[in-house]
């Protein structure tokens, strides 16, 4: 079997090409999508070979959306709308003549990379060729951030792309309980790249610091290794060197990270009507807020044939997670891709002919989800659970409406807003801190162990950082949540009842803010 493997990075340049400073990507979304073919037959035709017959399938040589197909042939960028006509020229800035080494598109979106891993995005790709233009800002603040490259280690040639959900085509998301939740008056844009050994997923995004520090926990808690990734309007698909796939709908918004912009909430919105736009949802309480934690990965059925690597998700939108999973494969000698819809349970094989863009993977009807797990994380902490009696913790700030994931404990501390400890105290062995849920353990004061649940989520942080713990400190917000098996012992266990009439205040989930470097841990 060959695997995809790390091609070797060129040195990236010390910034982007400057002829691009600018783009309407930095601005607010535009009109919805039209469609518009004004202006593209006055491109000039693409007059060489190596033009893909068809476009099923988005890899780093050719991609699609609703309206028009993309390639790359060589270093030229041509396109033609969906399923017909002729292959046309796409006119570059000077700068980016001849430069492009690989594409992503998603929605009204498109990103071009460079010999030196730099990003640049084209915007309205949803509309007329005369409004295609190129920017090369990313990064905070609000999009006008120097530029950003694609991490030196990423997975290649299937371990990137670019996700958009945007509000005139998805309009929506889900949060964990499965109520619908409106996405805004502003894109949610991201690059997510597996790196490394393929367990670490690393996502850059246009208005957050140009780092690598923003991370989605990958599946099996942050061990599972893939060899590929795809991703559309917030929804992403791997893929192990097995065939084993995984899916997950993510994005730093709506995944409990912006308390600025979105308004969350760790209890039950049972019986809350959904609001009706973003800003109803932040202001008015009566409504439902985003519940945490955020949805985890889901397995996907094994595919009953001979796959690659090549795989692809696209939005089926307007809705929340309307979404097509396509997997490159063959059957029965045939080249083509087996698709299903993200929540069905069935793959159909469409055949296309034409050659196979992925290597072959080692596919087998077995689960062998965990048969390559990357090691756990080195970290093991532990800290004091805060007395209830504290002037200001987690759920304080979530009361009174304060963006809490920008308020690091440690802060309070140093302001003279300390908390004295319960008695209770929390370790989490191999703390990852990209990961959503874990199993963790609160000591009682008389030393008797309880198992709980500890969700976290990414703080907001606008200047670069490092990714995973080191020794300055990474602040996230959290909750403990008391296991189903450990809730039903809440009346009939004396340490559990103490534990939950006193600490939790009589709730099976309680919001925490915490502060975590590789040697301890601040919990209020």
């Amino acid at each position: 079997m060959v695997l995809p493997v790390l091609v070797a990075p060129a040195p990236a340049a010390a910034g982007p090409a400057t002829c691009v400073p600018f783009g309407t990507a930095q601005l607010p979304p535009g009109a919805p999508a039209t469609g518009d073919r004004t202006g593209f037959d006055d491109l000039p035709r693409h007059q060489g070979t190596g033009a893909p017959a068809e476009v099923e399938l988005r890899t780093e040589r050719m991609q699609f959306n609703k309206y028009w197909e993309f390639a790359l042939v060589g270093h030229t960028l041509i396109a033609r709308p969906r399923h017909t006509g002729t292959w046309r020229v796409v006119p570059l800035p000077s700068c980016l003549r001849g430069q492009l080494t690989a594409i992503s598109l998603d929605d009204d979106e498109m990103v071009g990379i460079d010999g030196g891993r730099w990003i640049y995005t084209m915007d309205n790709v949803t509309h007329s060729p005369r409004l295609w233009n190129w920017t090369s800002r990313f990064g905070a603040m609000l999009w006008f951030g120097d530029g950003q490259t694609l991490p030196p280690n990423t997975v290649r040639p299937h371990g990137w792309a670019l996700s958009v959900t945007s509000p005139s085509d998805n309009r929506e998301y889900l949060d964990i309980a499965g109520r619908v939740h409106p996405s805004g008056q502003a894109k949610m844009t991201m690059i997510p790249a597996l790196v490394g050994d393929g367990s670490r997923i690393v996502y850059a995004d246009p208005w957050l610091p140009n780092d690598r520090s923003y991370e989605i926990g990958s599946p099996l808690g942050g061990r599972f290794r893939s060899v590929a990734l795809s991703a559309s309007a917030s929804t992403m698909l791997v893929i192990n060197r097995y065939g084993d796939m995984f899916t997950r709908t993510f994005d730093f918004d709506s995944s409990g990270s912006d308390s600025v912009f979105f308004r969350y909430s760790w209890e039950s919105q049972d019986g809350l009507p959904s609001a009706t736009d973003l800003t109803q949802e932040t202001w008015d309480r009566s409504t439902a807020a985003v519940q945490l934690p955020a949805p985890d990965w889901k397995r996907q059925p094994k595919i009953p044939g001979e796959i690659t690597s090549a795989i692809t998700v696209i939005s089926t939108g307007p809705g929340a997670e309307r979404s097509e999973l396509r997997v490159e494969g063959r059957q029965n000698g045939e080249v083509g891709y087996w698709r299903k819809g993200l929540h069905d349970s069935t793959w159909v094989f469409v055949p296309t002919g034409g050659p196979l863009h992925g290597p072959v993977l080692d596919n087998t009807g077995q689960d062998m989800s965990a048969a390559t797990l990357a090691a756990p994380t080195p970290w093991n902490l532990s800290a004091s659970l805060p007395s209830r009696t504290a002037l200001v913790d987690g759920q304080t700030m979530i009361d009174i409406g304060l963006p809490y994931s920008v308020v690091d404990p440690r802060l309070l501390d140093q302001i003279g807003l300390s908390a004295a400890p319960s008695g209770y105290r929390l370790s989490v062995k191999h703390f990852d801190p990209a990961v959503t849920t874990r199993e963790a353990t609160v000591t009682t004061p008389d030393g008797i162990d309880i198992p709980v649940l500890l969700h976290t989520a990414d703080g907001m942080r606008m200047t670069p950082s490092q990714p995973g713990l080191t020794g300055t400190p990474r602040h996230l917000i959290g909750a403990i949540e008391l296991p189903d098996d450990v809730y039903a012992t809440r009346s009939t266990d004396p340490a559990v009842a103490a534990f939950y009439r006193g600490w939790m205040r009589e709730k099976k989930i309680a919001p925490i803010t915490l502060s975590a470097t590789s040697t301890d841990l601040v919990i209020r």
